[in-house]
């Protein structure tokens, strides 16, 4: 029977009845000189008592003792570089349980990681407490990064089994998916086995037309959004400065892109920033520069943003702020055509190039210094409206999912 203690922090917590208890860690020595290091057998048990991933723990360890750390999910094998006493290393588990386990508010070790814009915050589940955790210590970067990748497998996973299943992305009057069904030769062809003729409506191809965009229409499948392609198209004029230092920058980023089309991410992206540099505007303008290069009236058809989202991702670099000016480059180009908007950041999102927390909380926070001067308020508004049906979707698969981490 291992031995058990109370989880606490720096602080002992000395009462017999407490009713959070943890294992000790222990660690095996092995090797030897420069390859020497050290195993932790329990790491899972510990951090199964603290509702935290082992790796994380694990990484911890590393941080404090400026050591290099694995671990292995399939084989649970954790080590640690160095020998390190099993008292060091327990010393070091209270450090991360008070930084990293224990609600600031109440000091129990009842709370879950949430993230938002790039910042961890501690969700307590006995006193309800929502507080940031200490977001300059380094196992900070490890916690996002594995958050962030956690995200995209989930992502992946949901799209390969809609594709499996044949989801249509739309719901029926029950509220459940609708399943893709393969046509016969009966539905291709009349009741007698001839071809059915097409035939024209006019009216009913414009109300094709007019029909708002759904946010359940936005799938994986963009041949969904087809009939309303026509209507999707960028006015390549619009609130367009062509005497503007920016526009000198587009233009150059361009003329770069036409001599030599087929440019990677990284040389693409390091012309961008030169023609920032160059033109003397603000270094977050890089994001509006290469949007506005990028993005053409044939965007939709052409499926841009997934052809250029790893340029998008070279010039953000996963930076929350640079992020907000993404979608302040995309409210500028949309501004006279607003449906095209939310089809714009289902399809950043889609690629990664936007995350879902900076999505909402440009939703909520109204106008404000990343909006291009441009879009005044009530032409916000109108993008926000638009878009208001693919906020509630983020909403609910968040409140479904749930942005914790155990």
């Amino acid at each position: 029977m291992p031995t058990v203690v109370n989880i606490a922090g720096t602080t002992p917590v000395d009462d017999p009845s407490y009713r959070y208890k943890m294992p000790l860690v222990c660690g095996k020595v092995e090797g030897r000189g420069n390859g020497i290091k050290t195993v932790i057998p329990n790491i899972s048990e510990v951090s199964l008592s603290l509702h935290r991933d082992a790796g994380e723990v694990n990484k911890f360890f590393g941080c404090e003792l400026g050591a290099q750390t694995t671990f292995n999910v399939k084989t649970d094998r954790a080590v640690v570089n160095g020998s390190h006493t099993d008292a060091a290393l327990q010393a070091m588990i209270h450090k991360y349980v008070e930084s990293f386990v224990l609600c600031p508010q109440c000091g129990l070790p009842e709370t879950r990681y949430k993230i938002r814009i790039g910042c961890i915050y501690h969700n307590c589940a006995a006193c309800g407490a929502v507080e940031m955790v200490d977001m300059e210590h380094k196992l900070c970067t490890y916690i996002l990064a594995q958050d962030k990748k956690k995200k995209k497998e989930k992502k992946k996973e949901k799209k390969e089994k809609e594709k499996a299943e044949g989801v249509t992305g739309k719901d029926d009057a029950s509220g459940k998916k609708i399943k893709k069904s393969k046509k016969t030769s009966k539905d291709k062809d009349g009741d007698d086995g001839k071809p059915k003729k097409k035939k024209k409506n006019k009216k009913r191809k414009k109300d094709k037309k007019d029909k708002e965009v759904k946010v359940d229409d936005y799938s994986d499948d963009e041949k969904k959004l087809s009939d309303d392609a026509d209507d999707l198209s960028v006015d390549s004029n619009v609130g367009v400065d062509d005497t503007g230092a920016i526009e000198l920058a587009v233009d150059g980023v361009r003329d770069f892109m036409k001599a030599k089309p087929n440019a990677g991410a990284d040389e693409v992206a390091e012309v961008v920033v030169n023609q920032q540099m160059s033109s003397a505007v603000k270094s977050h303008d890089k994001v509006q520069i290469l949007i506005r290069a990028i993005i053409t009236p044939s965007f939709f058809k052409e499926k841009q943003i997934e052809k250029y989202a790893p340029y998008i991702e070279k010039v953000t670099l996963g930076n929350p702020i640079m992020e907000r000016y993404l979608i302040s480059a995309i409210e500028y180009i949309c501004v006279d055509k607003p449906k095209n908007f939310p089809v714009m950041l289902k399809q950043l999102y889609d690629e990664d190039a936007l995350q879902e927390d900076i999505i909402l909380a440009w939703a909520f926070d109204g106008r404000s210094v990343y909006t291009a001067e441009a879009v005044d308020e009530d032409k916000r508004s109108a993008l926000r409206a638009e878009a208001e049906p693919f906020i509630t979707w983020l909403q609910d698969e968040d409140g479904s999912s749930g942005s914790s981490s155990d």
